[in-house]
This record gives C-alpha cells, sequence and structure tokens, in this order.
C-alpha cells in the first residue's frame, strides 16, 4: 500500500510540475489540424557534443523536405530532462524531440515528458526495440549507440577464439613455443583488457543477470543472483588467476595501442575506438564477444541513445516525424558525421568489419529503466573488481594433510584446486549476494 501512494505522489508531482503547460495541452488535440508546418519551428536537443554535425545536417535537410524550421541545439546533460520541463511551462522555446539516454525513459514518461508512438518499430534490432520501449509501448526511437566487442590480431589467428577457455588453453599450450614461434615473437600478452571498466568487463555476467525483466521497466524482477551468475564469475576469476595481470596498470586507450601495435593478441574494444581502428592500417578482426566456455555464455551491454517526442510540442504529429527521420531516413550518414553507429543495420559500413559489431550490438541487452536502480551500474563494478583483485591463499590445509606421502602428491594437488574453488565460489557467492540485496532492497522501498 506505501509503495502505491509514493507512486501516486510521484505522478502527482510530476503533474504538479507540468500543471503550466495544462492549458497548451487541452489545445493539443486540435494542434495538428489547424497549425502548417510553415508557421512553427522544432527545437531539438542532444547533450553529445559529437553529434552536433549529424543533428544539424538532418535537421537542415529534414525542414527542407517538410518546410520546416528545425533549431538543433546541444545542451549540457545536467538536469536535463529538469530543464526541458522547465520550458514546457514556461510555453516558450517548448522541445519538440530531444535525445535521451534510455537509462532515463521511466523518468521521462513518469513526468510527462514522453509521447506513445502512433506505430510500432519494425526493422531494428530487437535491443534497439526494447531500449525504446516502456510498460509495453513504444515510446522513442532508436538513433545511436555504444558497445563493446572483440577485437583480434588477423595477422596471426584467421579467426577469433571459440571461447575464453580457448584462450587459456591456448596460452597454456607449447604453440607459442613451437614451429609457428617467429608468429608471437612480438606479443607480450595473449588477453589483456580494461577490467576497471565495466563497459569492457560487463559480458561476464551479461548473460544471466536479470534486473528489470527484458525490457529493463519490471521492478519485480531482480535475478542477480542464481547458479549460473556465480559460475560465470567464478569462471571470471579462474581467467585472472590463468592470465593474471594488474588492473590497476590497465588503461584502455593504453591497451588498444598496445593491441594495434602487434603487442596483444585479444582485447575487448568499444565503439568509441572504430575510427582508431579504420585509420590504423592494422589488419584486425572484430567478432561478438565469445561465450566463457562450453557451457557458459557471454553477452555483453549497450547503451542506447533515443528520440523522444515531447507531449507538449506544438506539433506532435511532425516531431514524431523528426524522431524517425533521425533514426531512420537520415541513419546512413550518422557514422560519416559523429564516429556513431546508427541503431539501424546499413547496408554497407565504413570497414568491412564494422558489421561485426552490429552482431556483438545485437548480441546485447540495454541497462535498466528503472529510477531506483540508478547505481546498478556502479554496484556491478564493484562486484567485479572486487573479485578482480581478491588475493586467494594458495597454501594447502594443513588438516588432514599432513602425513601425505610423495605417491600421495597427486590427491594433494586435487584437494588444493578443490579449496581454490571453493574459495572462489565464496568470494563471488558473497560479492553477488551484496549486490543482489542491495538491488532488491531499493526497488522495495516503501
Amino acid at each position: 500500500m506505501k509503495k502505491f501512494v509514493w507512486y501516486c505522489l510521484l505522478i502527482l508531482a510530476a503533474v504538479s510540475m507540468l500543471a503550466g503547460c495544462g492549458s497548451r495541452g487541452e489545445e493539443q488535440d486540435t494542434s495538428d489540424e489547424t497549425t502548417t508546418a510553415e508557421n512553427i519551428e522544432l527545437n531539438l536537443w542532444y547533450t553529445d557534443e559529437s553529434m552536433t554535425a549529424y543533428m544539424s545536417e538532418a535537421a537542415e535537410a529534414f525542414g527542407r523536405e517538410n518546410q520546416v524550421a528545425v533549431i538543433p541545439r546541444q545542451i549540457s546533460a545536467i538536469d536535463y530532462l529538469e530543464n526541458i520541463n522547465q520550458q514546457n511551462i514556461a510555453e516558450t522555446d517548448i522541445v519538440d524531440v530531444y535525445i535521451l539516454n534510455s537509462e532515463s525513459l521511466e523518468k521521462a514518461y513518469m513526468a510527462g515528458l514522453a509521447a506513445p508512438l502512433w506505430e510500432e518499430l519494425t526493422g531494428y534490432p530487437d535491443v534497439a526495440v526494447s531500449a525504446c520501449r516502456y510498460q509495453a509501448k513504444g515510446i522513442a526511437f532508436p538513433v545511436y549507440f555504444e558497445t563493446e566487442y572483440f577485437l583480434y590480431n588477423k595477422d596471426i589467428v584467421s579467426e577469433p577464439p571459440a571461447s575464453f577457455q580457448a584462450i587459456i588453453d591456448f596460452a597454456s599450450s607449447d604453440e607459442m613455443s613451437g614451429e609457428n614461434a617467429e608468429l608471437y615473437q612480438n606479443l607480450e600478452a595473449v588477453l589483456k583488457w580494461d577490467v576497471l571498466d565495466l563497459f569492457c568487463n560487463y559480458q561476464f555476467v551479461g548473460a544471466y543477470l536479470n534486473l528489470g525483466g527484458p525490457d529493463g521497466d519490471d521492478r519485480t524482477v531482480v535475478d542477480m543472483n542464481n547458479e549460473n551468475v556465480l559460475n560465470a564469475l567464478g569462471f571470471y576469476k579462474e581467467l585472472n588467476q590463468s592470465l593474471y595481470f594488474d588492473g590497476e596498470e590497465v588503461q584502455y586507450d593504453a591497451l588498444l595501442q598496445s593491441f594495434l601495435e602487434g603487442r596483444i593478441l585479444y582485447t575487448i574494444g568499444t565503439t568509441r575506438s572504430l575510427e582508431l581502428l579504420r585509420q590504423s592500417g592494422m589488419n584486425y578482426g572484430i567478432a561478438p564477444i565469445p561465450p566463457l566456455t562450453d557451457s557458459l555464455d557471454s553477452r555483453g551491454i549497450s547503451v542506447n541513445y533515443v528520440a523522444v517526442v515531447n507531449p507538449y510540442s506544438r506539433s506532435t504529429e511532425l516531431s514524431e516525424r523528426l524522431a524517425a527521420y533521425l533514426s531512420d531516413e537520415y541513419a546512413e550518414k550518422c557514422y560519416d558525421l559523429s564516429g556513431k553507429l546508427p541503431c539501424k543495420r546499413l547496408s554497407t559500413y565504413p570497414a568491412e568489419e564494422f558489421v561485426h559489431v552490429m552482431d556483438a550490438y545485437e548480441r546485447s541487452v540495454v541497462l535498466p529503466k528503472l529510477m531506483d536502480t540508478t547505481n546498478f551500474w556502479v554496484e556491478l563494478e564493484v562486484v567485479l573488481n572486487n573479485i578482480w583483485k581478491a588475493e586467494m591463499r594458495e597454501e594447502l590445509a594443513e588438516e588432514g594433510l599432513s602425513d601425505i606421502s610423495q605417491a600421495d602428491n597427486m590427491g594433494a594437488e586435487e584437494i588444493k584446486k578443490e579449496q581454490m574453488r571453493k574459495q572462489i565460489r565464496d568470494l563471488v557467492t558473497g560479492e553477488i549476494s551484496r549486490a543482489h540485496e542491495q538491488m532488491k532492497q531499493q526497488l522495495s522501498r516503501q
């Protein structure tokens, strides 16, 4: 009951904030019948400076095609939605369409700042559609995304590994010192990535976490502490034990440079590096993140930026057409003008390997949209960092083993391995249980 009251208060607060726009909202039903494109302007807001050229050219092209003036404007991300709402209240320079991280869609919708779409999205990857949905309604158009992908040196290996376990097996084999040793002579590491950045790390648990359901908007779904998550985190720590490097000493840009110089065979890249890769001249390969093992999958995460129509727009019909234009009709120019890949799959890409970035994107999951889970990213990053950095005790327990003979050494090694597995299990269980309970408490606050 208290939870219901909390929601009512939240909605009332949003309504109260928008009260100054009430009369305009009442007139909205007939505005599109009496307002022509020639006598209105559409305001388009966005926050990312790198999107300026795309937004400007798309706005100009849309304006020419529809005989309407579109005014793009880059705005600070601080109090972004609050400032849009203030424009509604003032009834001047109302923001008609704005670009938003899909993580904030619940907040936008609850504040009355997101108009439901007239038509369902079709022809987009499922992950893009999911990013634009709230409570089974489409309330935005997918524009561009950020995600991670797997990088490998095609001068050394012709295809990506079958799994992370295969990388461990390769690193511990005699392959690099065999007849093909010359291929590997410049390598300093088989695999390295920025383990302290969750964006490069999420895939190790992403296949089995479920916070908010398929669209990240169901507060009854909190499934972070299950057997598959524990097994995946256990493998993550075993990977750390097999290919150990100090997370404090690695940094994304430096690692990528080492990869481009042929000193690292495999790494995790992100979409912000695509132009650097394209211009590098290196024979690189891109692939979706491989599975962890034959029985444990992986799944990366994507950050989706979407175009939202303000219900208080001077013409919601024109605004929706503008949002769709940014998402679909002008998408072919998105990368050339911004360095960002559009959510829409293109017929051709600036570099041949970029099509595999889309493969990685289509396998990704979206961030939860729930306002109560805004620290989910931080909590999960802490979990993975603590697991990676934790020191494991390697000494053999004395109890029951002090009289082991030489003939029993193999048995002692198995016991050591079992003890290590138990330590790892206790570590990952403690870490993920804490984060799981934190999310449950946040979503059940009265």
